[in-house]
């Protein structure tokens, strides 16, 4: 909700120039975040972590009103990021607990819905509060949806067996407990693919902009109604006919919508590739996740989750900074786009040499 108007926030206080660095800031944190997330999220529970994720998520939105310089405005992104470590982590492994094994992908699919459901309408309102009410109006009602989310994370009841109490040990991450290298293809295959993310969000304001569109949400707006009308589907699908084919066919579309940002700066391809980008992250997401869970052992669902939020860390930071310093430096999309769009085609290569030599078991 806050991301659209934070270089509203770095202008006021003089740091316009490092506008690009809004997303890597975030995204680094969580990306260190994850290996710790993850093992809490096996040892600790399941909820421990999404309130964790919520309770940060609250403190930062709302220390966000009281920033003067730009030191502080970088630390309170960092500190921001580890909700993207832990609560992600948290909910994905939760739902994968409570529902049966041949509904994982269409449980993975609904994850995925409520949680871009709940970004693209944060883009929208949160641009809506800055306009009629004010900057420090959409940072007050951020923090007061994460003060809801923890009461209902710590609501509920903890899906793993046994729980353990919180230790010293927990924050002592050993080499073999940063990666699950079970999930190591579809984790590359996100990342491939959170590139275009990243472009997506350091670029899209400004590119809104260029084409006269004045709501900065209406992007992610288009996005998570392609999305939503397709990942019902897309669960249900990669369960019936598996993972790979619709990982696949998401990444085509994917790159379709890259394309089409980097070739055309008009309206209509800015409509056409946000309902593209709908349906390929649509695709692609439920079915990575649910062939993660396929690979992971009983006892580290959590570590293997956290894999692959890692990685898709790695692919928006990257992302966000290969497009915003482009941009900056140039003042050209074409580039960004254009090699965002080539990088989302990768996972059609890579993919069909892994299950040529590797049955899947779905």
């Amino acid at each position: 909700m806050v991301l659209p108007d934070l270089p509203i926030l770095l202008d006021e206080i003089g740091g316009t120039q490092y506008k690009w660095l809004i997303i890597p800031s975030f995204a680094i944190v969580a990306l260190f975040s994850r290996p710790f997330s993850g093992k809490f999220s096996d040892s600790v529970g399941r909820v421990f972590v999404m309130c964790i994720g919520a309770l940060i998520t609250t403190l930062a939105c709302f220390f966000y009103l009281f920033i003067p310089v730009v030191l502080l405005f970088f630390a309170n992104r960092a500190f921001h990021g580890i909700c993207a470590g832990f609560a992600p982590t948290g909910f994905t492994a939760y739902a994968d607990d409570v529902v049966p094994f041949e509904k994982r992908g269409e449980a993975m699919g609904i994850v995925g819905i409520c949680n871009n459901i709940g970004n693209a309408i944060g883009w929208v309102i949160g641009s809506k509060c800055t306009s009629e009410f004010g900057l420090d109006s959409t940072f007050i009602v951020s923090a007061i949806l994460g003060l809801i989310s923890f009461f209902i994370f710590f609501s509920l009841d903890e899906s793993i067996k046994q729980p353990k109490k919180i230790s010293w040990s927990n924050f002592k991450i050993r080499k073999n407990e940063l990666f699950e290298k079970r999930v190591l293809i579809p984790s590359i295959v996100l990342l491939l693919s959170a590139f275009s993310s990243g472009a997506v969000l350091a670029l899209i304001a400004d590119y809104s902009y260029y084409i006269g569109i004045e709501n900065k949400g209406t992007y992610m707006a288009i996005y998570i109604v392609s999305s939503i009308f397709v990942r019902f589907m897309a669960g249900r699908w990669s369960d019936r006919y598996g993972r790979r084919i619709i990982s696949i066919i998401g990444s085509v579309f994917l790159c379709s919508s890259m394309l089409c940002l980097a070739l055309s700066l008009r309206i209509e391809t800015y409509i056409i590739s946000s309902v593209l980008f709908g349906l390929g992250f649509g695709l692609i997401s439920p079915s990575l996740f649910a062939w993660s869970a396929d690979l992971a052992l009983p006892g580290l669902k959590g570590k293997a989750f956290g894999t692959l939020f890692i990685f898709l860390e790695l692919g928006i930071i990257l992302g966000s900074a290969f497009a915003g310093l482009i941009y900056n430096n140039t003042g050209n999309f074409f580039i960004a786009f254009l090699f965002s769009g080539i990088l989302a085609a990768l996972p059609m290569l890579l993919i069909m040499p892994f299950f040529s030599k590797h049955k899947y078991s779905r």
